[in-house]
């Protein structure tokens, strides 16, 4: 439901890309917090496979110091408020709390539709760094 309130933004790009550079984008890239930005920016990309979608998640103080929100690329698969996604969490499967400066980033899953693009490999992540972020 949140995907589709924000697929306003992926309609928008493609509309001004089309006016501005007749054509669509060759990278769109939207921040990955809970994944609704991201894949209400993809969405109107997914079956344009010339477009490479790029995901940037919040790497916090960096992923190695594990005060991060980057669970797509530090996460596991399990289930969180009864969806299968990626998500940080201990061994015994507990919820490890996420951290990022960025307002909205701070969440410890993502919703199944980006844990989807990243299995199947549609979709590419990075990570930016608090400072990153700030620079």
């Amino acid at each position: 439901m949140v995907r589709e309130f924000q697929s306003v933004i992926g309609k928008e790009t493609r509309k001004q890309a089309l006016e501005k550079w007749d054509g669509k984008p060759d990278v769109v890239i939207a921040c990955v917090g809970t994944g609704s930005n991201a894949m209400g920016m993809f969405h109107e990309f997914i079956h344009d496979s010339d477009v490479r979608l790029v995901g940037v998640e919040a790497a916090g103080l960096g992923l190695e110091s594990g005060r991060h929100s980057s669970t797509l690329m530090k996460g596991e698969v399990g289930v969180y408020h009864g969806a299968i996604s990626y998500l940080l969490q201990d061994d015994d499967g507990q919820i490890i709390q996420p951290h990022s400066i960025a307002a909205g980033m701070e969440y410890p899953g993502v919703g199944p539709q980006l844990s989807f693009l990243k299995e199947s490999g549609r979709a590419e992540f990075c990570v930016a760094t608090d400072e990153e972020a700030l620079d």
